[in-house]
């Protein structure tokens, strides 16, 4: 507990700040989807690259998208991190796969940086979460409408 005093000389008790708790949305790997594509491309010499580079993406990224930010872990043994909080999204657009099952997302940051996440697992859900917790400003640019998700 703080005790700040007013310009009157009186103390007044200030009641500590307190955060809602942090709730996680999604926590893991992109989805597997991400390999149906490399994995029957495999049965040509040239398809074992992008395979490999799908595979790769499944050890060594993984995203949390919680009601307070959305974090990335990728890299060599994850080594590289990277989180955004949500008032500093300036726009969000995406390409559904897999008619909705994931999403690849490229998030526009103030300052002119991209976050992007690719196959991130059940676009319904996710999208709308995000959306929720963004400005209306960021909402109007990404051309957010609730009634445009099929649920």
């Amino acid at each position: 507990m703080k005790v700040s005093k007013k310009s009157s000389g009186d103390e007044a008790i200030r009641k500590p700040s307190s955060l809602e708790p942090e709730v996680t949305l999604y926590e893991g790997p992109p989805s597997w989807t991400e390999l149906l594509l490399p994995g029957l491309s495999i049965l040509t010499v040239i398809g074992v690259i992008p395979f490999s580079a799908a595979l790769a993406r499944q050890f060594w990224v993984r995203y949390r998208i919680s009601n307070r930010s959305i974090y990335v872990r990728s890299g060599f043994m994850g080594r590289e991190e990277t989180e955004i909080v949500y008032r500093d999204i300036e726009e969000i657009r995406y390409v559904r796969r897999l008619g909705g099952v994931s999403a690849d997302y490229v998030i526009m940051v103030k300052g002119g940086a991209k976050l992007e996440l690719r196959a991130v697992p059940d676009f319904d859900k996710t999208y709308d979460f995000m959306m929720q917790r963004v400005s209306e400003e960021a909402r109007e640019r990404s051309n957010y409408k609730k009634d445009k998700i099929a649920n």
